[in-house]
Order: structure tokens, then C-alpha cells, then sequence
């Protein structure tokens, strides 16, 4: 009779517990790694889809705000000088919540052709100029009466300035006090008037700058709307996602199957 080779036990058991942990390990690995693919692939498509940066930059940009380096080494928005702004907070405020119903991620992932895409940034367009040229006196800063004063001032001071240096060049007697009272007897009481032609000119300077704002916000209206062509984004977020699942289920396929063999060790 043939005898059965014979078989230790406890290596046995032994074994069998190492087969298990390492398949336990295997699925543990490809799960994780799974994990951390999908993980990526969300981000990226967060990333993707996301508006809040170009929203906060061009808030920042409509308020004039200037981009500084502050002593840790970071760089940080810093607020305009009231009196160098150029649109009021109103003004601002109401030009983000038009942008934000523009620029967002359901206009990312829709689908437009052309012909849409030129028909919604006209309408855009023209809602913008509407909007700016009925409410320009609400939307464009005018400087306060005591930003007026100090302009008012600086004008008067300027004049005195000339006549001095005219009186010194022609060799006469300077005196700073009779010159400047001379200069105030001119504007007689027409101060207020002063200060009101002050105020149109400084609001025709803001509404100057118009133009340029408006160009950078069609442009960036625009930028959203081209990544929407054809639902060309959400064909990229799509690719990504196809992408992921093959990459996942060949590092599934590629784990190494061992077979049990119970008499062989080696």
C-alpha cells in the first residue's frame, strides 16, 4: 500500500493564514487605490467646474482692490483708498450678481453651439449697457464734499502759486496772504458752484474708465461660455471619468493569483 506523505499540521494552518492575509491584502491595496483614484477624479472635477476664484478675482478687480505683498511672504488683497474708486459698492454688488448668473457651473456643463453662444453674449451685452447707463449716477462714485474741498483747495493753491512766481519773476512784491485773498474775492460766492462742477468732473472720469470693465467682464463671460461649446466641459468631465474606471479595473486585473498547494512549499 502506498503511504501518503505526510503533512505537518500547524505549517499547514500556517499557510493557509498567510494565502488568506495576502488576498486580504491584495483586495485591501486595489480597494484602496481605487479609493484614491476616485478621490482624485472628484477633485479634478470640482476643480473643473469651479468659479469661485475667477468670481472673488473679478470682485476684487471691480473694487479696485491691488494685489500686495504683506511680510509673511503671502499676497493679499488689499482695499482701494476710498477716494480712488471708481464704482460705489451698489454698483459692484449689482454687476456680480448679473456675472454670477453667468458664470457658474450649470453654464460649464451645458451644450451650445455657436449661434447660442453669439445670441446670449449680445443679450448679455446689451443688458450690461442698459443696466450701466440708466443707473450711472448710482453705480459710478462721485467723490464726497470733502474730497471736493480738498481738490477746491489744491486749485486755489495752484493759482497762488502762479501769481507768486509771476510777481517774482517780474521782480515785484510777493505777499502770500494779499495774493490768496485776491484769489478768494475771484470765486466770490460761487464756492458751491465750484464744488458741484468738481463732483460732474470727477463722475466723467469714473464713467471714463467704463469701457475697460466692461471689456474684461464680457471676456470672461465669454471664456465660460466658449468652455460650453458643444459641451465640450462635460465631455472632458466624461473622458476623465472613462479614464478612472479603466485605470481602477486594470489595477484590479493586475493583482498576482496564487493557487493553494498544500504539499508543495517551495
Amino acid at each position: 500500500m502506498e503511504q501518503q506523505p505526510y503533512v505537518n499540521p500547524l505549517l499547514e494552518n500556517s499557510q493557509v493564514a498567510s494565502m488568506m492575509g495576502d488576498a486580504t491584502n491584495s483586495v485591501n491595496q486595489a480597494q484602496q487605490q481605487r479609493y484614491v483614484i476616485e478621490e482624485k477624479e472628484k477633485s479634478l472635477a470640482q476643480e473643473q467646474l469651479e468659479c469661485e476664484q475667477t468670481l472673488n478675482k473679478l470682485y476684487h478687480k471691480l473694487k479696485q482692490d491691488v494685489l500686495t505683498p504683506i511680510p509673511d511672504g503671502r499676497i493679499e488683497w488689499l482695499p482701494c483708498p476710498p477716494d480712488k474708486r471708481i464704482l460705489t459698492d451698489e454698483g459692484v454688488n449689482k454687476l456680480m450678481q448679473v456675472i454670477e448668473s453667468y458664470v457658474n457651473k450649470e453654464t460649464l456643463l451645458s451644450n451650445f453651439d455657436a449661434k447660442q453662444i453669439q445670441t446670449r453674449m449680445l443679450q448679455f451685452c446689451k443688458a450690461i449697457n442698459s443696466l450701466i447707463f440708466m443707473k450711472y449716477e448710482m453705480y459710478f462714485r462721485l467723490p464726497s464734499i470733502d474730497e471736493c474741498e480738498l481738490i477746491l483747495e489744491a486749485q486755489i493753491q495752484d493759482k497762488i502759486n502762479t501769481r507768486l512766481m509771476g510777481l517774482r519773476l517780474r521782480g515785484e512784491p510777493m505777499n502770500e496772504v494779499v495774493v490768496r485773498k485776491d484769489i478768494l474775492q475771484q470765486y466770490g460766492s460761487s464756492f458751491e458752484d465750484e464744488i458741484t462742477t468738481i463732483r460732474n468732473l470727477k463722475l466723467r472720469e469714473n464713467i471714463r474708465e467704463y469701457e475697460i470693465i466692461f471689456t474684461q467682464i464680457v471676456h470672461i463671460v465669454e471664456a465660460i461660455h466658449n468652455r460650453a461649446f458643444r459641451g465640450e466641459e462635460r465631455g472632458s468631465i466624461r473622458r476623465h471619468q472613462n479614464i478612472t474606471e479603466v485605470i481602477g479595473s486594470n489595477s484590479n486585473n493586475n493583482q498576482p493569483i496564487k493557487k493553494a498547494n498544500w504539499y508543495n512549499w517551495s
